[in-house]
């Protein structure tokens, strides 16, 4: 459909803080829109006025009912519509004429369904424009807005509260990705499912989100643009300040028809897009997954000044791989100098690889772990630090247990019943001597499967029990961070530690699953804070990789 676009200036105060909210087409009756989108703003905590219009009841959820938005006896700041798409117009007439700016259009049938839907959308757009308002959608999801605690979507999801503003062609989409961010610790400020766009689009919540104080960095889910040029220009103003990062929707043939048929969107051609988003400065994820981890990582790290990176590993094989990923994302292994070598030769084994990766070759002092951590961060040629296997978490202890002693132990019972007290002084005699064991160089599992290490291979020290807990690690992080101004990037041991990594998140530590999402998030991280620290030269582009 051919936008009908005219520019006015957009005032989004009563959309994202409304002190009052009518919804058209409340309902008792679960399972309708008009039922499903009262109860989340209930349920999200939502502290303002919420009126219900419906002329066939005289209460819903409790609340009195009034027959139109005209009869409601007090300001209306915000209206949710979720009538059949023939009676909207209707309802976006008596919005106009009560004053409310900002209309939620929930309803579908628009532009998606075919040319009657079209004309009805064009209609619609044509009277919102002349009159003013902002119309979101229709064919949304809803809208999310962390400072009035409104959670007005059709699905009930209550995201963190955090710094991240994301914008989605897809309300469904956007929906499950707000609910993944939650799993990884992502806080939100807003969310829109702008859904056919009538007459309110990306240009205009990009701008809304550059100067948001409560959004520091802006997700997109974009299937198609009908304005290009709009979207480029916004894209170019917001991008130097915030970073965009954006999951493009409808890449192939079969894609394009379903982004039509979904939002009535022009999908367009994989290359005109990319070519947008590298001139807008925009970085772009390849899929949903990634969307996800680059957007924790904006929200959590710093911005990067350069792309040479320092790798911590508890084993070769995984540094390795890091630097394989390093190479195909651009990036660079930082060269140490010799006072760093020096550094780290009094905390680690001799043995240790002597170079970047710094390969810690299983050894579970913690000491050491924190000591090539400063070291590492603090170097004048690391830009970027990536820290492999220090995240254990609790998980890494109970595993420990069960396997160093308790199945051992059963065994015994079972099929060395004799053996058994001697295993027991055994075991008690090499565990005392290793606790009270202080300092010096250890030596241990190197080599292949060294990373696994023992506590006994290391010489544990007692005084560093306190250090092998997640806000140990944390705390230590965050200073340095907060110090150095370098992002700190932790790869978990175990995918089951990736829950102590959405804690991570959460308080500004950003960690990836392996080692090659670590390596893609850092090569983003690098290329934004290159493009963002050029303001001089505000035409240039961000690099696109894929």
């Amino acid at each position: 459909m051919e936008k009908e676009r005219q520019e006015f200036p957009r005032d989004f105060s009563t959309l994202f803080d409304p002190r009052s909210i009518a919804v058209v087409g409340a309902s008792n009756v679960p399972g309708k829109w008009g039922f499903t989108i009262p109860v989340n703003i209930l349920g999200g905590g939502y502290r303002g006025r919420i009126l219900m219009v419906n002329p066939g009841e005289k209460t819903v959820l409790g609340f009195p009912s009034y027959p139109t938005l005209k009869d409601i006896p007090e300001p209306v700041e915000l209206a949710i519509v979720t009538i059949p798409a023939a009676r909207v117009l209707d309802v976006l007439g008596d919005a106009a004429e009560i004053g409310v700016r900002n209309v939620v259009v929930v309803s579908s049938n628009f532009s998606e369904v075919g040319p009657e839907g079209v004309e009805l959308e064009r209609r619609l757009a044509r009277f919102a424009n002349e009159a003013r308002i902002n119309v979101i959608g229709p064919n949304t999801m809803g809208i999310y807005s962390a400072s009035a605690s409104l959670c007005a979507m059709g699905s009930p999801v209550t995201p963190i509260r955090g710094g991240v503003g994301f914008i989605s062609q897809s309300g469904n989409l956007g929906v499950q990705l707000l609910r993944w961010g939650k799993s990884r610790g992502v806080g939100f400020s807003r969310f829109v499912g702008s859904g056919n766009a009538a007459n309110t689009d990306m240009p205009d919540y990009l701008r809304y989100l550059g100067e948001d104080p409560l959004t520091d960095v802006i997700a997109l889910y974009v299937e198609g643009l009908r304005d290009g040029r709009a979207f480029l220009d916004a894209a170019r103003e917001v991008s130097p300040r915030k970073p965009i990062v954006v999951l493009k929707g409808g890449r192939g043939e079969l894609g394009g028809r379903a982004a039509r048929s979904h939002s009535g969107a022009l999908a367009g051609q994989p290359e005109l897009f990319e070519g947008m988003f590298e001139q807008g400065g925009i970085v772009e994820a390849a899929h949903s997954e990634e969307f996800i981890d680059i957007v924790a990582a904006f929200d959590a790290l710093p911005r990067a000044v350069g792309k040479r990176v320092a790798i911590m590993t508890m084993g070769g094989g995984w540094g390795v791989v890091a630097v394989d990923a390093c190479e195909r994302e651009g990036l660079e292994l930082a060269e140490l100098p010799p006072e760093v070598i020096s550094e780290l030769d009094r905390v680690l084994p001799e043995f240790w690889s002597r170079g970047n990766p710094v390969d810690l070759v299983g050894n579970l002092r913690r000491s050491s772990h924190f000591q090539t951590i400063d070291a590492l961060v603090s170097c004048d040629e690391v830009d970027i630090l990536i820290v492999m296997g220090a995240l254990l978490g609790k998980q890494f202890f109970i595993d420990s247990i069960v396997h160093g002693a308790m199945k051992p132990f059963l065994s015994m019972l079972r099929n060395h019943v004799k053996r058994v007290p001697s295993f027991v002084f055994s075991q008690w005699r090499g565990s005392f001597g290793a606790f009270y064991k202080q300092g010096g160089k250890k030596t241990g599992g190197g080599g292949t499967g060294g990373a696994q290490g023992t506590l006994s291979s290391s010489g544990l020290n007692p005084n560093e029990a306190w250090q092998w807990t997640d806000t140990a690690l944390v705390r230590r992080l965050q200073k340095l961070v907060k110090k150095t101004g370098k992002p700190v990037i932790t790869v978990a041991m175990d995918e089951r530690e990736m829950s102590a990594a959405a804690r991570l998140q959460s308080k500004g530590i950003f960690s990836a699953p392996t080692p090659e999402r670590a390596v893609r998030a850092a090569a983003k991280i690098a290329d934004y804070g290159i493009f963002a620290g050029n303001r001089d030269h505000p035409t240039t582009g961000f690099r696109h990789s894929q």
